[in-house]
């Protein structure tokens, strides 16, 4: 055992650190304060970039607008334009390319992005290819949807 005695804690330390506390919280506010606005103004960025991304398409259209309702209310609009086939999907604007299909069915794809959008006589759908998911599906425009057959309850169990 040893007889070394450990000196007693001295109470200047505790001053300094309390002082020191006491200075830094109102530098920390401001910096909680500052990351805040900052996150404010990404947010508000991202909303008018949202805004040119829908003024963009309907600058850059050369067609009239094709409007896509899918599954779960997903609006989607389509429009060609010189730079290729644009398509407006949660206020995004991408510009796919059109990829040779069978005949019937209109492929589009924005390698970026990794979208296919796919069109089929009576539908539309939209693939993730990197995932390998479809994202959206049953994407029908009003003129679709009044070509539909109806389909009946007995139709169904066939």
């Amino acid at each position: 055992m040893s007889n070394h005695k450990q000196a007693p804690f001295p109470i200047h330390y505790f001053y300094q650190t309390f002082v020191l506390v006491v200075l830094c919280i109102p530098m920390l506010t401001g910096m909680v304060q500052v990351q805040a606005a900052e996150k404010k103004t990404q947010k508000n960025n991202s909303a008018a970039s949202n805004k040119s991304d829908a003024k963009k398409f309907d600058e850059m259209k050369l067609t009239d607008a094709s409007i896509w309702r899918c599954e779960n209310n997903v609006i989607v609009k389509t429009a060609e334009s010189s730079q290729g086939y644009l398509m407006l999907w949660n206020n995004k604007l991408y510009v796919m390319s059109k990829i040779d299909a069978l005949r019937g069915v209109q492929r589009y794809t924005n390698d970026t992005y990794h979208l296919n959008w796919i069109e089929i006589p009576d539908k539309a759908m939209l693939f993730d290819f990197k995932i390998g998911q479809r994202v959206l599906d049953y994407c029908k425009t009003p003129e679709l949807v009044a070509n539909s057959p109806r389909m009946n309850q007995e139709d169904l169990m066939k």
